[in-house]
Formats: structure tokens, sequence, C-alpha cells
């Protein structure tokens, strides 16, 4: 059978300075198949799908697409104070006159989530929404244009495994009614389980292709990182003490709340918090973090480092550059006088470059230049450089390839080898379990249960995610 090209770009190249994006790239898409682009953090991914997409232009090369193309980002952009519907057919409306046809609008909208099962609420205000359901209405905006070719880029990364599941469901079905889908992933078990091709990006170039049921992740994994991934560092016996308690603690943040709950880390382990995202994690981290009142109380001994959920809503600043972004929540530190330590300042920034293998063109650079996955190592560098007595990771290695992964995770494991106190919460089942000395599991803002993660029965946490009796 004759295969029809969706998609196709050839000879690719793109810089941004003196660094090289995409050197020379070629990449085929196909009418109804699942293909997956893996590689490296600032391998080119996402550089790759803006072109194909059309928001960037490459210095040289061709793009060819067989209809319109569409790109459901990795950091949403959505209008927040608008509701679902809006956002959705927002450029496209439909109109009644001069005005905007709302009842046709909307009523488009819901026939469309309902074809795709991509249940959404059209009225709901899009800022109101947990993470996974922006997701979905990122995805329904893109799917009222209509495309012959979509692109995701890391489209599962603040997802639950529940979630993730059923938006696979809905992008085999997308395929399977001839739309080319390529995802932009970190997610290597994800590629196996739903991609029909994998094409692997490393420094620029394309390295290697396979058809995924003739290939493995050790091999994918071999080809993005040019040689074995870093091993995880072990954890190692160390007495606990008393660090941070909190109890009967009541918090409301903007998607989520905590109702009298109470829990415990010592120093000298990770505490896990797993759940489906909206059960109340983010009430939980902003009150932790001093960003919400609460009731209830929370005793903490020593120092906090915070890795907060969204690197660029809440943990960065984008046009100032590595040193200056290093500085914050931290000028109490870095500082001489009434004035910030310069010095003081770009040593740190190059401690945590180094430390954290963090990929950028020099300390001065903005850390907008960063890919993605640099940002966050670069943001996990920030909260563990002044070996805080706690530590806050939320979502810590959103985003990222499987050896930044694997590197963000060692130096957590060294800070709580060391004696702090880290409290994970993801949405990553695999994550906790791999890393975390006990396992708490959040359900409607209440601990549903607990678990030693060395004996952790996964399926009961997943019943006890889901509401259900473990």
């Amino acid at each position: 059978m004759e295969t029809v090209n969706a998609l196709e770009l050839r000879g690719i190249r793109k810089t941004f300075g003196s660094v090289v994006a995409l050197d020379g790239v070629d990449l085929d898409l196909q009418a109804g198949e699942v293909h997956a682009l893996v590689g490296e953090n600032g391998a080119g991914k996402s550089t790759l799908a803006s072109i194909a997409f059309g928001t960037l232009k490459a210095d040289s090369g061709t793009v060819r697409a067989a209809g319109t193309v569409g790109l459901v980002h990795q950091h949403f952009e959505l209008v927040g104070r608008l509701r679902v519907w809006q956002n959705v057919v927002l450029g496209r409306e439909p109109k009644a006159g001069w005005s905007i046809d709302a009842r046709t609008a909307r009523a488009q909208v819901l026939e469309l989530a309902q074809k795709n099962a991509l249940d959404v609420d059209p009225d709901a205000f899009v800022d109101e929404l947990p993470v996974g359901a922006q997701q979905r209405v990122e995805l329904l905006r893109e799917l009222y244009r209509d495309p012959v070719v979509l692109l995701l880029d890391e489209p599962t990364a603040a997802l639950a495994p529940a979630e993730i599941g059923r938006f696979f469901e809905t992008v085999r079905a997308l395929a399977a009614r001839g739309t080319a889908v390529m995802v932009v992933t970190h997610k290597l078990q994800e590629v196996m389980e739903y991609s029909q091709r994998v094409s692997v990006l490393r420094r620029g170039r394309m390295v290697a292709q396979y058809r995924t049921s003739e290939t493995n992740v050790a091999e994918i994994a071999h080809a993005m990182v040019g040689g074995e991934p870093a091993a995880v560092a072990s954890r190692q016996a160390v007495p606990l003490r008393p660090c941070l308690r909190v109890l009967d603690l009541t918090a409301v943040s903007a998607s989520s709340g905590v109702e009298r709950m109470s829990l415990h880390v010592d120093g000298g382990e990770i505490v896990g918090i797993a759940g489906v995202e909206g059960n109340g994690q983010t009430a939980l981290a902003d009150a932790l973090a001093g960003l919400v009142p609460f009731r209830g109380s929370i005793e903490m001994n020593g120092t906090a480092g915070i890795i907060p959920q969204d690197r660029r809503a809440e943990g960065l600043v984008l046009d100032w550059s590595l040193a200056q972004n290093v500085v914050l929540g931290r000028q109490r530190r870095v500082r001489r006088g009434i004035v910030v330590d310069r010095a003081r300042a770009r040593a740190d920034a190059q401690t945590i470059v180094e430390r954290f293998d963090v990929r950028a063109p020099s300390l001065d650079a903005p850390v907008r230049a960063l890919s993605g996955g640099n940002q966050q190592k670069l943001l996990a560098g920030r909260a563990l450089i002044d070996r805080p007595a706690f530590v806050l990771a939320y979502q810590p290695t959103r985003g990222i390839d499987v050896g930044a992964a694997a590197l963000v995770q060692s130096r957590l494991i060294e800070a709580r080898n060391a004696g702090a106190a880290v409290l994970l919460i993801s949405f990553d089942l695999d994550e906790i379990l791999a890393i975390a000395d006990r396992v708490l599991v959040m359900y409607r803002g209440r601990i549903a249960g607990e678990f030693a993660s060395a004996s952790a029965d996964r399926a009961a946490i997943g019943r006890l995610m889901a509401g259900a009796a473990a």
C-alpha cells in the first residue's frame, strides 16, 4: 500500500546567533500515522515543530504540507479570562451579521469535544481549569481548524496516568481518520506504546529513525544521548530527623483545595505525593510556599528550596539572564550590604550550570534562549544550591529528557542523603516509585492512603487515585 506524506521537511537549518539549533534535518510525516520525535533537551525538537507549523522561519530548507498544520504547545497559549468555547474559536468565530454567533460557536465546540472524547465544559473560564483540562482545550482549538497534520509538543508532561491513556485514545482516533500526528516527547514508554515510527534528534541533527515495532527503549535512549544514559543516584541509609509537620491544613488555590490535611516529611527521606492533577496538590504546594492563606499549622525546621510546577509562570523571568534568575528568591543570601553581590550571583550561576549540565550560550544569555529542559535544570539548581533543610519539588522533571530527568532526580536524592526533607509532587507514578521512600495518595484534598515505596502496590495506588478503595 502506497504511503502518502502529509508533511515533508527537507534540509532544515536554523541558527540562533552562534548556536546551531537544526543542521540539515529531513523528516516525513505520513497520513494516518502517529510519529514520535525524541531527543535530549536542546536537540531542536520544539524548533523543528515551530518551523513545520510556521511560527519560525528556517534559515534554509523546505517545508511542504498537504493542508493545514496544527500545533499544541508545551506551554499553553490560551487566554485565561476567556471561556473554553471562546478560546477554541478565537480568530475563526462564526458570525451572525457583524457579531459573533455565540450559540453556534458553543454548539460547534461541544460537538467537537464529544466527537473526540475530550471532556471539558465549554462555558468554563480557562484560568480556572486544571492543567489536564487546559491541555484538552489546546487540542480542541487546533482540531477546530481541521488540520491535516497535528504537532503535539510534550502533550502529556502534566497529565496523570489515566489522562494519558484517554489522551492517546483521542490521538489514535485522529490518526485512524487520516490525520498525520507527530508527538514531541521525552517519555519513551509512551513512544513504544502509541507510535508507529520514531525519529531521534541529537544536537540539531537527525541521527536515527526506526519503526517502533523494530526497536526498543534502550536503543532509542542510546541514540538520544550518543551512549548509555546516566543512572539515578542511590538512596543511602541516613538517620531521620524532624523537619516538616503539617497539621489539619485547610487551604484553597486557584484550581484546587485541601481540607484538614496532616502529613510529615523528615530530614533524610523523600515523600512522594501521588494523585490525579487537580486533587489539592497545588493548594498544598501554595500553602507550604506561603502563597495562599491557610488554617491549621505548618512547622518547618530550617530553610526551604522550592521547584515550582510552572517554570515560566512561577519560576523564571524569561527576559532576564541566567545570573539574574539565580538571584530570584535568594536576595538575602546573594547581597553585599543592601545591593546584590553580582560576583556571587555569577559564581552561583556557574556552579548550577556545571552541576546541572545547563546548556546555555553564556551566563548573560536571557533564559528565554534556553530550551525548556535547560530552564528546568536551572530552576532545580537554584532550589538546591543553598542546601535547604526542606525541598518542595513540584513536577521537577516535567518536560525534560531521560538524561536530564535522571540528573535532577539524582540531585534530589543527594539532598535527601545529605539530610534534607524532600516533598515530591509528581503526576508520574513511575518517578515517585523510583525515588521516594514513602508514597502518599491525594484524592479530593485529602490523604487517601500511604505506602512504603519499596512494597507499594501500583494497582492499589491507582484505585486510591481514582477515588476507589485500595
